[in-house]
């Protein structure tokens, strides 16, 4: 990369249609993906850089101009319907917010010099900007259609999803993946240049997320039990494996004040969460289960805090953020051996990664971390200082380096050269 683009300031266009940085954490479509979006913009501007997120979600009668942070700004896009559009009617709805980004930015007078997009929703936007803007379009997907369907419980993304994610991989200036894994089956998935992705991790802030008093937080949050705490934070979609994690919990001999802490769903009268709850009840657990629903990200760190062991129960993760943010409050995981938990997790050390991914496995794995913990083998420090490198100050740096990197490659020929 040169050096001028390295260095200089840059406006940069993100795109987070279907997800609004806004929304509710742990609801179904807001989850780790708006924490990266958030952090990575909210570093940007720090560093000198304006930044513009801009999304079709959220409330319709938001303001169109929010201001997030320093040079950050989240900007409501109009998507030509009278009512709130679902993720799965989207993909229709984006010539008209395509158009809306348009008249946003000739009204300002607003150019940019990159333009990031996130999920393949925004990918589509962010395709049609790129010939139409000159401007280098980075795209990460989060997640792929086609691992959902082959890795998870069931089949559930359309064939249209697919094709655009390979035909986005193609025309992209820049592919950002968050592990090496994906970046491998990127390459041979579409057949695209190895040189074309790029693997920059996601972060954590290692602010929000520190280690406390477990006991005072209990009290505060009203978990007051001098039992083991296992908690699980994410959306109640069958790809998070929360179905295997009660029946896992169900397996365990658990003293009377043992809790599962489930943080998620889309409210207490949504048919996944009235479902879950049913599961818990039939497993004899359900007095054990503790429902709190989704909350704000600044209010996880309590939980976290609170708890003894997150267990990540997924079929499939691009990342996993909530890995970071448990170990930063020197809370340890236990896993299924999904995105970045194999570079992270250290048996013995700060977690556990499940080989058996089964109920069984997850049981036992839960029961081994919860006898090292109380042989105080491995403080919380020790656990918080393993992943002292994700922290988002140093990632944010690599992807604005992905930005120069991509500006540069506009004068090398086409996208897949």
């Amino acid at each position: 990369m040169s050096e001028n683009t390295s260095l200089q300031p840059l406006s940069i266009a993100m795109l987070s249609i279907h997800s609004s940085p806004l929304g509710a954490m742990g609801t179904k479509d807001t989850g780790g993906m708006s924490v990266v979006v958030t952090e990575t913009a909210r570093e940007l501007g720090n560093l000198g850089n304006t930044v513009d997120i801009y999304t079709a979600a959220g409330n319709r009668h938001s303001k169109p101009v929010i201001p997030l942070d320093t040079n950050v700004r989240l900007i409501h896009l109009d998507t030509g319907a009278r009512r709130d559009v679902p993720k799965g009617e989207l993909f229709h709805h984006l010539p008209p917010i395509y158009e809306a980004l348009n008249n946003f930015m000739a009204h300002e007078g607003r150019r940019y010099d990159a333009l990031h997009s996130h999920y393949w929703l925004s990918g589509v936007i962010g395709h049609w900007a790129q010939k139409a803007w000159g401007v280098p379009h980075v795209i990460t997907f989060h997640t792929l259609g086609h691992l959902k369907n082959v890795l998870g419980p069931e089949a559930a993304e359309p064939d249209l999803r697919i094709e655009w994610e390979g035909k986005l991989a193609r025309s992209c200036r820049r592919l950002l993946v968050a592990t090496r894994r994906e970046k491998d089956y990127a390459v041979g998935q579409w057949d695209i240049d190895v040189s074309k992705v790029g693997v920059v991790p996601f972060g954590v802030n290692m602010e929000r997320f520190d280690i406390g008093n477990s006991s005072e937080v209990r009290k505060h949050l009203d978990l007051d039990t001098d039992g083991p705490i296992i908690l699980f934070v994410g959306r109640f979609v069958p790809l998070k494996g929360v179905e295997r994690l009660l029946e896992a919990f169900s397996r365990i001999d658990h003293p009377e004040n043992m809790l599962l802490v489930l943080i998620g769903g889309d409210g207490p009268d949504a048919g996944s969460t009235i479902r879950l709850k049913a599961l818990s009840f039939q497993m004899g657990i359900g007095e054990k289960v503790r429902f709190v629903g989704a909350i704000e990200q600044s209010d996880l760190a309590l939980y976290y805090n609170a708890a003894d062991i997150l267990v990540l129960p997924s079929y499939y993760e691009s990342f996993g953020l909530v890995v970071l943010e448990s170990m930063a409050c020197g809370t340890p995981v236990v896993a299924t051996p999904v995105g970045i938990v194999d570079a992270v997790l250290r048996n013995g050390r700060n977690g556990r990664i499940v080989e058996d991914p089964t109920a069984a496995g997850i049981a036992a794995s839960i029961m081994d971390v919860l006898r090292w913990i109380r042989s105080e083998t491995v403080s919380p420090g020790d656990i918080r200082a393993s992943i002292q490198k994700y922290a988002w100050a140093g990632v944010t740096k690599s992807i604005r380096d992905e930005y120069a990197t991509a500006m540069d490659a506009i004068t090398m020929g086409p996208a897949n050269r």
